[in-house]
């Protein structure tokens, strides 16, 4: 085996732990939150930064380590290929919101479910919305590696775009109709 089907063969694993781990997440949430149960949501907000913390931030920096080592050691892409410098930037966006936002503030609503704070449900649906939209990017991602458009190449960027609009369109039509039903029973 080579070097560079090694660190192709770990990049793409860490990716799909990532992304895999990302969308499981979401079906946990979504049993959580279908359940009602408010010690449930506040168990799995706890999970979610322990998991976050020991599995999605180290295999997302494999995966960014083994990309740059790809483009490093290859004969055929650089730095300066448009799709990579697409990757680097949703990576980037996507690192930093998990590292910053989703992964400390799933622990703070987990704690807020488990002390029933009344801001803990609306915190947990802003954070359930904008974990969607962060997973929106990350397929963005693989829309790009799969694709490597170019700049120039108006017609894959768009359907790239027009992809990841369409989904973080429904997944925030979802976020405030959900936050506009829940605020008439909140007030009584």
């Amino acid at each position: 085996m080579s070097w560079y089907a090694l660190l192709l063969f770990v990049h793409i694993s860490m990716a799909i732990v990532w992304i895999g781990g990302a969308v499981m997440m979401q079906l946990f949430g979504l049993r959580a939150t279908m359940s009602g149960d408010p010690a449930r949501v506040a168990t799995l907000g706890q999970d979610i930064e322990w998991i976050a913390n020991r599995t999605f931030i180290p295999a997302s920096l494999i995966a960014f380590v083994t990309g740059v080592l790809l483009v490093v050691n290859s004969h055929f892409y650089g730095f300066g290929d448009d799709w990579i410098v697409i990757a680097l930037v949703l990576y980037a966006t996507t690192f930093v919101v998990g590292l910053l936002f989703l992964g400390p503030e799933s622990g703070r609503v987990g704690k807020l479910q488990a002390a029933g704070a009344p801001e803990a449900g609306v915190r947990t649906l802003r954070l359930i919305m904008l974990s969607r939209l962060d997973l929106v990017l990350l397929f963005l991602i693989v829309y790009d590696m799969a694709v490597k458009p170019s700049f120039g190449d108006a017609e894959s960027i768009g359907w790239g775009l027009v992809g990841a609009l369409a989904v973080g369109g429904l997944v925030y039509w979802r976020y405030r109709s959900v936050t506009q039903s829940a605020a008439p029973s909140a007030s009584t």
